[in-house]
């Protein structure tokens, strides 16, 4: 993994404190009824590239749009701060942190990937589109669950030498 893609060790505990209480308020938010309008934070009017269905009868181009932006806000956090926390340096960065994070990487991902070729024949609709968040989501809290695990147990068997 190329060091260009790390950040500072010290940004890691401030991003994996709002990755979960982002996370959680996001969870809340959805039980609370976002997708039919439930908690309305933050509304206004965004600029829309693409408003409707792209490729049917009610597509309309480049727009001005009312817009609840909490999904938006939320998923934007959610993602920033995943990345800087699976990302950020551990204070001895060596090739088998580096293992270590490549791996659960992979196994986020592949875990990610099979989310996606089952929801891809079983949801339809707009219903999808939630599914692309959760797979976002659950991609970050899949790697960085796995990773905070298994550095974990890094750290517990070296102090056990």
């Amino acid at each position: 993994m190329s060091p260009y893609f790390e950040f500072p060790a010290s940004w890691k505990r401030p991003a994996a404190a709002v990755f979960v209480l982002s996370t959680a308020a996001a969870l809340f938010w959805l039980i609370a009824g976002a997708p039919d309008g439930g908690l309305i934070w933050l509304r206004g009017s965004a600029p829309a590239l693409v408003y409707g269905e792209p490729f049917g009868p009610a597509y309309q181009g480049p727009a001005w749009v009312a817009n609840n932006y909490t999904d938006e806000l939320m998923l934007s956090v959610i993602t920033l701060s995943g990345v800087l926390t699976g990302f950020a340096k551990e204070p001895v960065e060596d090739e088998l942190i580096r293992q270590i994070r490549w791996k659960a990487l992979a196994n986020a991902t592949v875990l990610s990937t099979l989310f996606l070729l089952l929801a891809t024949w079983t949801v339809y609709g707009l219903a999808f589109v939630y599914v692309l968040y959760v797979q976002t989501v659950a991609l970050l809290v899949v790697f960085n669950a796995q990773l905070a695990w298994s550095l974990r147990r890094f750290y517990s068997a070296q102090h056990e030498e």
